[in-house]
């Protein structure tokens, strides 16, 4: 007797947990954020309840509209922090999902440094969210990920923020152009480095490959993490440099003091 939908995916479940128990039995895997063990076939790496820990950590307006830091609750809307209102940055508009803190921060060092690549799926999938909420695909040409120079690379395997790019490419229906933007040198790690110095380190980093048609192009920059915003102002000056007419900056995590 043939079994319901309802029947094959119990039977399936049943199958799944059994797989995790005699992997965990001799193979034990703990989420990376907290410890608990996993469920392999259901978890890529954080527990559930990790999960909803990285949810809680999305921004919610407002915030600045055009570098996207969180602000004090206003009336208007529009309202740009006084950074911006200074110094109005290289790109249009900066998003972020979430704080760069606590379980998403964990996760995105497990991306980045641990080679954890199976994280790019759900993690590339919380970017899309955030996405929505300012851009529809209809606003957006392609999507260009901030690369890694060719030597860094090489040692780390892969680039994180082309891999966040590829899922928001297939969330979104909008085309993934990782060969527009390269790094024109290779630059030191920014971790421990002032605001001043992250602009110096990366200033005239990148570049756009000749033959690469960006005229007129609506180009949405992505990276994993929105420190002082040093790099994706470098990175959008070479795309316009090169004829975009717009590039907006999507980011997995927002560093924010304070938090």
């Amino acid at each position: 007797m043939r079994l319901s939908l309802s029947g094959e995916i119990e039977r399936c479940a049943a199958l799944c947990d059994a797989a995790d128990a005699l992997l965990n039995l001799f193979f034990p895997q703990s989420c990376l954020a907290c410890g608990d063990a996993l469920a392999r076939q259901r978890d890529r790496g954080v527990c559930g309840a990790c999960w909803k820990r990285i949810a809680g950590l999305a921004l919610s307006p407002p915030w600045c509209p055009s570098c996207g830091v969180p602000m004090a609750a206003r009336g208007d809307a529009s309202h740009l922090c006084s950074r911006c209102i200074v110094e109005p940055p290289e790109f249009a508009a900066a998003r972020s999902f979430g704080v760069y803190t606590a379980e998403l921060r964990s996760a995105i060092h497990a991306l980045k440094f641990d080679g954890r690549r199976d994280l790019g799926e759900p993690l590339g999938r919380l970017l899309a969210s955030a996405c929505r909420e300012s851009w529809s695909a209809g606003d957006l040409d392609c999507i260009v990920p901030v690369p890694l120079h060719v030597r860094r690379r090489r040692e780390r395997g892969f680039n994180q923020a082309a891999v966040l790019a590829r899922v928001l490419s297939r969330e979104l229906s909008v085309a993934c152009r990782e060969e527009v933007l390269g790094r024109s040198r290779a630059t030191p790690p920014q971790v421990g480095m002032d605001e001043q110095q992250r602009a110096h380190n990366v200033r005239n980093a990148f570049t756009v490959p000749a033959g690469a048609e960006l005229r007129g192009m609506r180009i949405l920059l992505v990276d994993d993490v929105y420190t002082t915003g040093a790099t994706a102002a470098s990175a959008s000056r070479a795309l316009r440099a090169a004829g975009a007419l717009r590039v907006s900056v999507l980011t997995l995590a927002r560093a924010v003091e304070d938090y």
